[in-house]
């Protein structure tokens, strides 16, 4: 009888590993002697390789396959025509991707690396020990002959990293097979599904919404304007729980984590008896992501620019109880998926607070058509225009008139960029109370938007600051940074 290697006890594998260690000892020792004796390189014997395919045949040739995973129930596909392999049920689906592609190279092409013995009763008397009583997967493959293949795989066997044992009906022999083999054929049915793809575009993209499971808006944020403004991504606003100017790298950063939304694994149809069971009778959370209408590009793998027009459209996606700590259950449609808790808690689990912006002055300078500053009765007016010579050598393209008249363009650009810097010093506290503003700066963009900026007297030390009608927080006196005054 012919000896099969297998793990029996919880120290073989140690065990085998001292004596590896001990043996690769020796060998260096032996290579560093044979270098220093004639410096010829050691000649290491190649390992001979005993692998060879148990199944050999087109793919044309497979009519279906039907897989037992370990404490599962068995599931059929059939091959069509096209190549897809489509469930036996008759439900309206196809298997896309690359596991069905992996099932159907399996038991079209099945390779093993080993031969471990040609003798059945070296392991069909203590099957067990080589989980081949209850296999991990048992794959059938029928062909159009009318022949069938059946292969069972068991455990580890602990020989080399990533062998399985596997036996195949009518074949005496016990194999060794790669990890590679048994992941395709040991795919769950759900996997097998086509799972669609919510179409978010961060580029079109104008209000995001989170409302609870009463209906009440926790959280949202709108964009003030146009898709096309070019002042668009410093005009979106927290405007629930609370109106609140939105930082831009926040909405940058919130928009994107909007178009990576995956849908995870096919769960189940959306009817009521699952929609109870996985809490979504009445939802958590509701997300809508609300896209004007536009266009996005992408560039194809042969360098094309491909432009795609898309109408104003909302994807909405409910969002139901945990499955465990990594996923969540979602309705997407007239299905139930799963859906990465990580990716899907930036909107269940909102704070908008941590995207309110933290400076006054939003707008950047390429976009300001003028700003005006009022303080005690007086205003100052900056306004930008094109050169008229514009265009001309390497120059400036801009300059400043400040109440009609030119001022320098760099020291106002570097006064502006200043402002661009100033950071609230804190948030104002609950019932907190502010005097009249004293000062005001307005301003107006190329786009036509209008933006106003307030300074109150809140403690003698502190002023609070109204931005477009919304008064959060606060800053130190004389915080904001000067523009320049006549004569500079």
């Amino acid at each position: 009888m012919q000896k099969v290697e297998r793990k029996e006890h919880r120290e073989s594998g140690p065990r085998r590993l001292i004596w590896l260690a001990a043996a690769l000892v020796l060998l260096a020792g032996s290579v560093a002697a044979a270098l220093l004796l004639d410096r010829k390189p050691p000649e290491v014997p190649e390992r001979e390789d005993h692998s060879g395919l148990l199944i050999s045949r087109e793919a044309d040739e497979l009519v279906s396959v039907t897989v037992q995973r370990r404490g599962e129930e068995a599931w059929t596909m059939v091959r069509g025509e096209d190549g897809t392999l489509a469930p036996e049920d008759g439900s309206e689906w196809t298997a896309g991707g690359e596991q069905g592609r992996l099932l159907q190279e399996a038991m079209t092409l099945l390779a093993y690396q080993e031969v471990l013995t040609e003798d059945p009763e070296a392991y069909r008397n203590d099957a067990g020990a080589f989980g081949l009583d209850e296999p991990l997967v048992t794959v059938t493959a029928r062909y159009t002959d009318g022949t069938e293949a059946t292969v069972r795989v068991g455990n580890d066997t602990g020989l080399e990293e990533g062998w399985y044992y596997m036996t195949a009906d009518g074949d005496d022999r016990l194999f060794a097979v790669s990890s590679g083999i048994v992941d395709g054929l040991n795919v769950e049915y759900a996997l097998l599904r086509p799972v669609p793809r919510p179409e978010i575009y961060a580029a079109l993209l104008d209000r995001i919404t989170v409302t609870d499971r009463d209906g009440k808006t926790i959280a949202e944020w709108k964009l003030q304007g146009k898709i096309t403004d070019r002042d668009a991504a410093s005009r979106w606003v927290v405007s629930a729980p609370f109106t609140c100017p939105a930082d831009e790298e926040a909405i940058k950063n919130l928009k994107k984590n909007a178009e990576n939304l995956r849908l995870g694994v096919y769960t189940a149809d959306a009817d009521k008896a699952q929609l109870e069971e996985y809490g979504l009778a009445q939802p958590e959370r509701t997300l809508e992501f609300h896209m004007a209408a536009g266009s996005t590009g992408t560039v194809s793998e042969t360098g094309v620019y491909d432009v795609q027009e898309h109408g104003e459209k909302t994807v909405t996606i409910y969002a139901g109880k945990a499955r465990d700590e990594l996923a969540d259950y979602v309705r997407f449609g007239d299905e139930v998926f799963t859906v990465s808790h990580f990716i899907l808690s930036a909107f269940t689990e909102p704070n908008p607070m941590n995207s309110a912006a933290r400076y006054p002055v939003l707008t950047p300078l390429a976009s300001v058509e003028s700003l005006a500053v009022e303080e005690n009765g007086e205003t100052v007016e900056y306004v930008i225009r094109e050169k008229e010579t514009a265009g001309e050598g390497d120059g400036e393209k801009r300059e400043v008139l400040l109440n009609g008249r030119e001022i320098s363009w760099s020291a106002f650009e570097a006064a502006y960029d200043r402002l661009l810097t100033v950071t609230y010093s804190g948030t104002l506290p609950a019932g907190a109370e502010w005097k009249e503003p004293y000062k005001k700066y307005t301003f107006r963009t190329l786009s036509g938007g209008t933006h106003t900026v307030t300074l109150s007297d809140w403690d003698g030390i502190h002023d609070a600051v109204t931005v477009d009608g919304s008064t959060l927080f606060y800053l130190i006196k004389g915080g904001m940074t000067g523009l320049p005054v006549a004569g500079q």
